[in-house]
């Protein structure tokens, strides 16, 4: 037995290792469609959606990953066989004892927040959630039958019919269960677009800015290997830089001066920069004194960790303090000195 638990030891804890993290990885898309969709961020709704996030690498992890590190000694040593004789786990609780109670009950509790997070997110009746836990306990077992769909030479999970009943009557279990959480279903919308967003609004439209400059900048990258591939490495890091540098000047200086105070995060998060009146020269001072800003904390990146370090630190430290101090970000100090409109 610990021999077979030995072929799992090193991939296993890796996994467990970085679940967490590729949990809140994955949850920032989420977090985007719900700012697109709901124009606001409902605490609740982004925690279930962290902690399903969480479920689903959860089920991935322990039922169909790690495979064994050893194809070629597992599949010679562990002919693993499907079960297909319904209750045969529930009669084997008599033979084996807390053994087969336990695998009873973990099949039942492992599927109980599925079945929770449809009735908490979604207008579902039971049958539906019956349906959809058949059909995601039959995935997982279909896959571990056919090794991850021939990704491993043999099986190397046992496919158990009991599992089909007891993973579906575990959603079943939970979507009752979803009764004593708070209804997610039916929240309200928030503005279509807001001049007053929240410091996570704010960084949400941040990212989704640096990640638009950074696809531009791969797919030129790409084209200009293809196109021309005798370029020198001096000459493709300066035009990396170059193009990241216009692409930073094109999404935080030009589109917020031509599109109403809304850059590419903005416009998906429903963010306007333009939160109170000002004239032409004065927004002109503050979006580039914003593209100064911005441009600080991209200069401490690029200089790398040990260089760039106490220039993010000073950054973060500065905006952390503005912020908690006078809910505004530094760059918008030009307003207190600049003369009001009359």
């Amino acid at each position: 037995m610990m021999a077979f638990f030995t072929t799992f030891s090193s991939s296993f804890q890796l996994a467990i290792s970085f679940w967490p993290f590729a949990a809140l990885l994955l949850t920032f898309p989420l977090l985007v469609v719900q700012y697109m969709r709901l124009r606001r961020l409902v605490v609740g709704r982004m925690v279930m959606v962290y902690l399903v996030v969480l479920y689903a690498l959860g089920l991935v992890a322990f039922t169909l990953y790690p495979m064994p590190d050893n194809p070629a000694w597992f599949c010679a040593h562990h002919a693993v066989s499907p079960q297909l004789h319904p209750l045969a786990s529930i009669m084997d609780i008599q033979a084996e004892g807390l053994r087969a109670v336990l695998q009873v009950v973990m099949n039942i509790v492992f599927f109980m927040p599925f079945g929770m997070f449809l009735r908490v997110m979604y207008p579902v009746r039971w049958y539906m959630v019956v349906l959809l836990g058949l059909t995601l306990s039959l995935t997982i077992e279909v896959t571990q039958l056919t090794g991850a769909f021939g990704l491993y030479p043999c099986s190397y999970r046992l496919f158990d019919v009991d599992d089909l009943l007891l993973n579906t009557g575990g959603a079943l279990v939970g979507y009752w269960c979803g009764r004593l959480l708070p209804d997610l279903r039916n929240v309200k919308h928030g503005e279509t677009v807001t001049t007053q967003p929240g410091l996570v609004r704010r960084l949400v439209a941040f990212i989704l800015d640096v990640v638009a400059v950074l696809v531009v900048r791969t797919c030129i990258g790409i084209i200009l290997y293809i196109t021309m591939p005798g370029l020198a490495g001096n000459t493709v890091a300066g035009l990396s830089y170059g193009i990241l540098a216009g692409g930073e000047l094109v999404v935080q200086l030009i589109m917020p001066l031509m599109m109403g105070g809304q850059t590419i995060g903005g416009w998906m998060t429903g963010i306007s920069l333009d939160d109170r009146e000002r004239s032409w020269p004065h927004r002109l001072t503050m979006y580039l004194l914003r593209l100064g800003y911005i441009g600080l904390f991209m200069y401490g990146i690029v200089l790398g960790p040990r260089a760039g370090m106490p220039v993010v630190i000073g950054w973060l430290g500065v905006t952390l303090v503005s912020w908690w101090r006078y809910r505004r970000l530094p760059y918008t100090i030009i307003d207190a000195v600049w003369p009001r409109r009359r």
